[in-house]
C-alpha cells in the first residue's frame, strides 16, 4: 500500500537532518503499537508507542549520520478493512554496512482512511539467510 511506501520514504533522512515526524506520525493510528529491534546491537525487541520509538530512533549522533531504509521485497494481503504487509528491507546508519531486516505491518481502514496500527520488526544476523516467505 502507499501508506507503507510513505513510511519508508519518511523515515529516511540525510545527514544533518531528521525525519519529518509530523508526516510520519500521520501514517499511524493514535493507539499504534510497535515491537522493534531498532538497532542491530539491541539485545531484544522492544514494545513501544510511537512517541517512544521516535526518541529511540534518534539516538545520540544519528542526526549527524543520516539513516535510510530501502524495500527489497514485499507482499500484502488486504481483506475488507484490514491489511497485512510483510517487507524485507535494507537499513543503513550513515555510511555503515547495511543490515537486512523484516517488518510486518498491520493496517486498518477507519473513518474512511488507512492507518498503520502496528509494526513488528527484527534484524537478520549477518550469518542468517532470508526466510523463504520473505525472499
Amino acid at each position: 500500500t502507499a501508506l507503507v511506501d510513505a513510511c519508508y520514504a519518511l523515515i529516511t533522512f540525510a545527514p544533518g537532518t531528521e525525519p519529518v515526524w509530523d508526516e510520519f506520525r500521520a501514517l499511524f493510528h493514535p493507539k499504534a503499537v510497535l515491537g522493534l529491534r531498532v538497532f542491530p546491537e539491541d539485545p531484544s525487541v522492544t514494545i513501544m508507542d510511537l512517541d517512544r520509538y521516535i526518541i529511540r530512533q534518534m539516538r545520540e549522533g544519528l542526526e549527524q549520520q543520516g539513516y535510510s531504509e530501502r524495500v527489497l521485497n514485499r507482499s500484502e494481503v488486504v481483506f475488507h478493512d484490514i491489511a497485512e504487509v510483510r517487507v524485507l528491507f535494507s537499513m543503513q546508519f550513515g555510511d555503515a554496512k547495511p543490515h537486512t531486516a523484516i517488518d510486518i505491518f498491520s493496517l486498518v481502514r477507519s473513518d474512511g482512511r488507512w492507518y498503520i496500527t502496528s509494526i513488528v520488526s527484527d534484524i537478520l544476523r549477518p550469518s542468517e539467510v532470508v526466510p523463504a516467505e520473505f525472499a
